[in-house]
């Protein structure tokens, strides 16, 4: 008969034995914006969160409204979340997420701009120069300044309706060096140049959309000729067969980062999810699923991306260099604050 001792002994070495999939997992809540996207960042992106004993629990953010509500009021229950750069630097700056444990996440695995102390970035999108094909052919407006020539390029033309890149991108039409646009903007002078640019193309906005969806639908219906529109939305309507041309050059490359609430719990295990999340399979994956860019610059590598995907994708080799990088602190910044307030009175 074996004594209490010995069985607690082999009940250890039993457990130690079990595979881990059998062992209790550690659960770890992500809010992220629903749909297809965060079916995508937990099926392609969190993929290995088996093997790390993790269990997902999925919740929605509600955005940055959402978000910061959240993360202000302290409230329980996330783990994880995702939101552009610029609402990341907002976080950051207000000390309502925690530093990335860049022991555990390998910061190597992505360019250094986008390894910030309290966020990561995880994925690209960009917003760029889209056209109609049949409309304007082979010699379609190749550039922000042919976007505001209204005489050479005759047509209905759309923005965001928030005024998202709309500075930039008339600060540009106007001869400003695109490594100089963030510089202008903290400047009176450059912020009343990009006004008085915006105001000469103001007649010739159709329609100042407010939602990917409403975009998608007028290049579909043929309501507008070109615009300002995200690349992955552009594919969309291409998929669906209208045939768009999407600019790269001078377009604009934003970042989606991860970041983790003061309160999280499971931090060590977030920290492990966040590093598999960066991996280069998974990375691969995701952009291959979603159409967003990996900020894992090797996913490009060995073919596990299909080239007719890597076309659309803003952080490929052929695309990222053609393309500015949207700021993240002026975004964050008093003054963008201000500049988009005097953007909604301009829309008035």
């Amino acid at each position: 008969m074996k004594t209490p001792g010995l069985l607690a002994t082999a009940a250890l070495a039993m457990l130690m034995h079990l595979p881990m999939a059998a062992q209790a997992q550690t659960t770890v809540t992500f809010a992220g914006f629903g749909g297809p996207l965060q079916e995508a960042m937990v099926k392609q992106m969190f993929a290995d969160a088996g093997k790390l004993n993790i269990r997902i629990k999925e919740d929605r953010n509600g955005f940055w409204a959402g978000i910061k509500a959240h993360l202000m009021a302290k409230a329980p229950g996330w783990d994880l979340t995702e939101i552009g750069f610029a609402r990341c630097e907002q976080a950051a700056q207000a000390n309502l997420v925690r530093d990335i444990d860049y022991g555990i996440v390998d910061k190597s695995k992505v360019p250094a701009e986008l390894a910030q102390p309290k966020y990561v970035g995880v994925y690209t999108f960009s917003y760029g120069l889209t056209y109609q094909t049949k409309k304007y052919g082979a010699n379609g407006p190749k550039s922000w300044a042919d976007f505001f020539d209204v005489q050479k390029f005759p047509g209905r033309r759309t923005m965001l309706a928030d005024g998202l890149y709309a500075l930039e991108i008339a600060l540009i039409a106007d001869g400003v060096p695109a490594a100089d646009v963030y510089k202008m903007l903290r400047t009176p002078a450059g912020l009343d140049r990009a006004f008085a640019k915006l105001e000469k193309l103001k007649p010739h906005i159709a329609v100042w959309y407010r939602s990917s969806g409403q975009a998608m639908q007028l290049m579909r219906d043929g309501e507008v000729d070109m615009g300002l529109i995200s690349n992955a939305r552009a594919q969309s309507v291409v998929k669906d067969g209208t045939p768009l041309t999407f600019v790269w050059d001078q377009a604009f490359v934003d970042t989606e980062c991860l970041m983790v609430p003061n309160n999280a719990q499971n931090v060590k295990e977030v920290m492990q999810l966040i590093n598999s999340a960066l991996d280069t399979k998974n990375q691969a994956a995701f952009a291959t699923a979603s159409l967003y860019g990996p900020t894992n610059l090797k996913a490009f590598d060995g073919g596990a991306i299909p080239q007719a995907t890597m076309q659309w994708l803003p952080s490929a080799p052929q695309n990222l260099p053609r393309q500015v990088w949207a700021d993240q602190r002026w975004y964050a910044s008093p003054e963008a604050e201000a500049a988009y307030q005097r953007f909604a009175k301009f829309l008035q």
